[in-house]
């Protein structure tokens, strides 16, 4: 009887000091939400306006899912040693979020951001997780958490090396089918000539956006299905070849209609045959899932826990979050305060299109493209006398708030026009022009399309840069130093412009540049 009643006492004394009120819980959750909204704050604009990131809309509710899975059998609690290095670090990432929202707001777009971002968010998570299970948490709940990432948009160069490869290897694979088939193919770069026309194969035909959709679902259906290592690798290498199979299907598939009916017939399947692609990718996956996922599962360990509440080291944290992130937003609005009330809002310049000129008409803007820019105003045309000169101008205007525009970095000429087949033969550099008094940062190039030169005259503009000379505008739009800078004096993103001059047939390199100033003359006018 007396050992009945030591024991009880005994492990009341080894239960943490803690607090229970339903408030302090709500303390918790809030401060949880509250960091989780820093992150799809910071990544909503991709999730939006990027067609290739639309499924990250559903990856929060994926891991949420996942997390409460996990929560019907969550081991108990263990001890939370080492508090001190767990608030040393939960501090560093707190920290690291207000320089972080600070450079965000002037660079919306800027992915390196993204992703420390949400990694100090993810960190501060198993933070919390660690106060309040100690490592037997950490561990039980660390894929949901770290599952957010897939949602985190891939860095450009690798996401662009990745696009590029997967280009040329459905070109070149679709080719072969169709010459073994009869049918004459020749591959220039990512687009295909058939007898017909010719197909390019862009973005979204590159099968990247099945293949990413695909690499979210296998984590999920791994982790759903309760499968061990070696059988969710299996499950995630499966998916990724569904995926780029699948799309290769398809790229075979309207290069046929297309050398069969004709190129118009290819845009009557095109967004039909890329939804049924990834139809297929995800039921396959679901299939294999089924086949892969353990036939017997060991019962779940009865929930048990060894703490009477909250510790108060957790809420201690969690209510110093939930101040910390408040004054982070408040910090941010204050620092960009002063640089927006003596800020103009608009360009410097905009366009009369040459409607007088010889043959002018418009240039259609591939569907695909629009939905990839987003743009607020712009569009094509085209005119010219014959095949003697051949001009070709495109201007886009993106209002504040459009991030979109940084994915025009991602498709300039000396990235596209080489994956279309042609050969980049001359890059002159960023030099400035005075056009109407308007001072333009305008970049030269100098292309090979089938012998015929191409010259081309290309202006990124950014509303908030400086535009002093060719090294400045270089580095305010290109470069992370750039990008600091205008954190660093509180200019947020107000706005950008891109034009896009084009002329072929022209041999003098001189008397091209002649010609092509001539013609942005004609056409750039400043803003009034």
């Amino acid at each position: 009887m007396s050992q009945l009643l030591v024991e009880p006492a005994e492990a009341a004394r080894a239960v943490p000091q803690s607090t229970g009120p339903s408030w302090a819980l709500g303390a918790v959750v809030a401060a949880l939400c509250f960091l989780w909204f820093e992150a799809i704050n910071q990544l909503r604009a991709e999730w939006t306006l990027n067609p290739q990131y639309n499924y990250g809309w559903i990856v929060p509710l994926f891991a949420l899912f996942l997390f409460s899975l996990r929560w019907k059998n969550r081991p108990s609690p263990g001890p939370a040693r080492g508090r001190l290095f767990i608030f040393v670090g939960a501090a560093l990432m707190a920290l690291l979020l207000l320089p972080g929202r600070i450079i965000a707001i002037a660079n919306p777009d800027w992915r390196l951001i993204s992703w420390i971002i949400t990694s100090a968010v993810i960190v501060l998570t198993l933070g919390l997780l660690y106060l309040a299970g100690g490592w037997p948490w950490v561990r039980h709940f660390s894929f949901p958490v770290l599952f957010f990432m897939v949602a985190i948009p891939w860095p450009a160069q690798f996401e662009q090396a990745v696009v590029q490869a997967l280009m040329r290897a459905d070109a070149a694979l679709t080719i072969q089918a169709l010459n073994t088939l009869g049918m004459i193919a020749v591959q220039h770069g990512n687009v295909i000539e058939l007898s017909t026309g010719m197909v390019g194969i862009d973005d979204a035909c590159t099968g990247v956006r099945s293949l990413q959709a695909t690499l979210m679902m296998a984590l999920f259906l791994g982790d759903y299905h309760g499968m061990r290592g070696r059988w969710r690798l299996l499950l995630l290498s499966a998916g990724l070849a569904f995926s780029f199979l699948c799309n290769l299907g398809r790229t075979f598939l309207l290069c046929l209609i297309g050398g069969t009916y004709g190129i118009p017939a290819i845009h009557r399947w095109h967004d039909s045959a890329g939804i049924t692609i990834l139809l297929i990718s995800v039921v396959a996956l679901w299939f294999l899932s089924l086949a892969l996922r353990p036939r017997s599962t060991a019962p779940s360990p009865a929930v048990t826990t060894s703490r009477n509440g909250l510790s108060k080291p957790l809420l201690a944290t969690a209510i110093a979050l939930l101040l910390w992130i408040g004054s982070i937003e408040i910090a941010a609005a204050a620092w960009y305060h002063k640089g927006d009330a003596n800020r103009e809002i608009g360009a410097a310049w905009n366009i009369a299109w040459p409607v007088d000129e010889p043959n002018y008409a418009e240039t259609p803007v591939p569907e695909a493209a629009q939905e990839l820019l987003r743009y607020n105003e712009g569009g094509g045309a085209g005119w010219g006398a014959g095949d003697a000169q051949r001009w070709m101008l495109f201007y886009f205007r993106w209002l504040p708030g459009r991030t979109a525009a940084l994915f025009v970095k991602n498709h300039r000429p000396d990235i596209c026009l080489p994956a279309s087949g042609m050969t980049m033969e001359e890059d002159g550099g960023i030099k400035f022009l005075t056009i109407n008094s308007v001072r333009m940062p305008v970049h030269s190039y100098r292309f090979s399309a089938r012998g015929i030169p191409l010259h081309i005259f290309y202006c990124y503009w950014d509303s908030r840069s400086s535009y002093q000379d060719a090294t400045t505008s270089a580095e305010e739009d290109w470069t992370a130093r750039g990008r600091l800078r205008a954190a660093w004096h509180g200019k947020r993103e107000i706005g950008t412009q891109m034009l896009e001059l084009a002329v072929w047939g022209f041999q003098d390199d001189a008397e091209a540049h002649r010609a092509l100033l001539a013609q942005m003359t004609k056409v750039v006018r400043p803003q009034k």
